[in-house]
């Protein structure tokens, strides 16, 4: 089962979220938060959300190391950033590379297999990994550096195994660009 919260929010109606096939058919999204990263604070936080700004930069880093533009500062949008929490059947962990982006570690490429089952995408990023629900493992990588998110990820992995599970747990934010609504907000 995939379920995604977007987290938004501020203005109702005022802003709306670029439209991903996959994103608004298969996931339920809920308006709870947003803000600009001068704002962000780490204290202001929702629990289990990423720093925006190191988000950023984090996806900056990784298109400079492709040869791909990066959006100037500024042109950039507001972003918000979604939250996804997706079942990964054992069968297809090895669908997904990690990327050490300085401030983050990200998502860098998935195979498409694995975006049909979960939902995931290129850039996101995972903060936290769990297998075997209640009383079985659980990893923090909220912001944490590739060794530790594999290390995690492969500790779960064989948990699961271990345990005779089908899978293990991801939990990841995604930064979604905003976009003026077409809707009269009144």
């Amino acid at each position: 089962m995939v379920t995604a919260l977007l987290i938004l929010s501020g203005v109702s109606n005022a802003f709306t979220t670029t439209k991903s096939p996959i994103f608004s058919i298969r996931h339920q999204i809920t308006s709870t938060w947003m803000s600009t990263p001068s704002e962000q604070q780490a204290s202001d936080v929702p629990a289990n959300l990423v720093n925006q700004q190191a988000f950023i930069t984090a996806i900056d880093v990784l298109k400079k190391d492709m040869g791909m533009e990066i959006i100037p500062d500024d042109q950039r949008p507001m972003y918000a950033i979604g939250k996804l929490e997706c079942s990964l059947p054992l069968e297809l962990v090895s669908g997904i590379r990690f990327a050490d982006c300085e401030t983050l570690t990200l998502i860098s490429q998935i195979k498409q297999s694995v975006v049909d089952e979960t939902g995931m995408q290129s850039l996101d990023t995972i903060v936290a990994i769990r297998s075997g629900g209640e009383g079985g493992y659980e990893g923090d990588v909220n912001g944490k550096p590739i060794a530790e998110t594999a290390q995690c990820y492969t500790d779960a992995i064989n948990h699961a195994v271990q345990n005779g599970l089908k899978g293990i747990e991801l939990e990841l934010n995604r930064l979604v660009p905003l976009m003026p609504s077409t809707d009269d907000a009144e």
